[in-house]
This record gives C-alpha cells, structure tokens and sequence, in this order.
C-alpha cells in the first residue's frame, strides 16, 4: 500500500533588490513514514542549503494517476 505525505518546504533566497525572501513549497511524497518522506526531501534538496522542512503530514490520498 503506498503512503503519501505532504510535506512543506520553506526556501529562502534573495530578491533581485537584496531582500530576503521566504517561499513555501508543497510537496507530494510517496514513503513508508514521515521520517522517510524527510530524507527523500533531504536528498532531492541535496547541494541546497536554503531550505527547512517545516511540516510533514499524512495525506488521504489513495493513488496518484500519472
């Protein structure tokens, strides 16, 4: 059965004007637990260092239909 979590990313980066901004992403991420969805989204963000993840949640969804 696949679990599916959303997790919130938050990312800052610098505005053309030098301010710095503060951008939430949503994410969809198919894992066993939330530990797990984190790491994938630790992975996927690899190399970044302008991110946090701010929530992880279960979401309802049964399937993802490509």
């Amino acid at each position: 059965m696949n679990n599916y979590w959303q997790v919130t990313v938050q990312l800052q980066h610098e505005s053309d004007k030098g301010k710095i901004q503060r951008v939430n992403e949503q994410y969809i991420v198919n894992a066993v637990s939330a530990t797990e969805a984190q790491a994938k989204i630790y992975k996927d963000f690899e190399g970044e260092s302008n991110f946090e993840v701010i929530r992880v949640a279960q979401t309802k969804i049964i399937k993802i239909i490509e």
